[in-house]
């Protein structure tokens, strides 16, 4: 009788446990679910960026950032490509492993399109990979898409805030790093990225003094 008892004793143990199993396993689901339904910060393009920041956006389009991508089209740069050996008659706005650094967010949900052999683009991705063309504000801030319309009606936030939908506030090393080595054969032997005083340079774009002091 003693063992019958025992024996029931642990079948309902048995089923307390795998029913609170289940029920986290629920929970766990319902809150994947939760955070698949969120909307995802997506890129919208430097254009979007100078509505509020022109002086900004005047200066950097006239670097070399802005204008990479140009830099991969046959018949530019013809000396710079001749020098490291390459063809300058070639198309490298096709070749994957240029496009990762001389656009911005490539292979990425709203990025520039991965390029992919016998794939043809949708009229969609086209669209998105002109928006994405040269390493553009994006490349450096973070898709913009959530962020940006929050700044405009909070004029007083915070970089803890912004950086939950996406942005890098301020930008960090690890953002210039992967690209900023010495992998681009048209880079010089002796190249070295001072990151920390980059970011600090008029030579990517403008600076301007901030009205409200957004540090948390």
């Amino acid at each position: 009788m003693i063992r019958v008892i025992k024996a029931v004793a642990a079948v309902y143990v048995l089923g307390a446990v795998v029913v609170a199993f289940v029920g986290l396993d629920t929970t766990v689901q319902e809150a994947s679910a939760d955070e698949k339904k969120k909307p995802q910060p997506e890129y919208i393009g430097s254009a979007k960026c100078k509505k509020c920041h022109i002086k900004q956006y005047k200066s950097f389009m006239k670097t070399p950032l802005a204008t990479s991508f140009e830099s991969l089209k046959p018949g530019v740069k013809v000396e710079e490509k001749k020098k490291a050996k390459l063809d300058p008659k070639k198309d490298y706005t096709k070749d994957p492993t240029c496009l990762k650094c001389h656009t911005a967010g490539y292979g990425e949900h709203s990025g520039y399109p991965a390029v992919v052999k016998g794939k043809a683009w949708t009229d969609a991705e086209k669209a998105q990979a002109k928006l994405n063309e040269g390493v553009t504000c994006e490349a450096c801030h973070g898709p913009g898409s959530l962020y940006s319309p929050f700044k405009k009606k909070n004029k007083k936030y915070k970089r803890s805030e912004i950086r939950a939908l996406g942005a890098i506030s301020p930008p960090t090393e690890a953002s210039c790093m992967p690209c900023h080595v010495k992998e681009c054969p048209t880079m010089p032997a002796d190249y070295k990225f001072d990151a920390a005083a980059e970011m600090k340079s008029e030579a990517v774009h403008a600076r301007k003094k901030l009205k409200y002091d957004h540090d948390d």
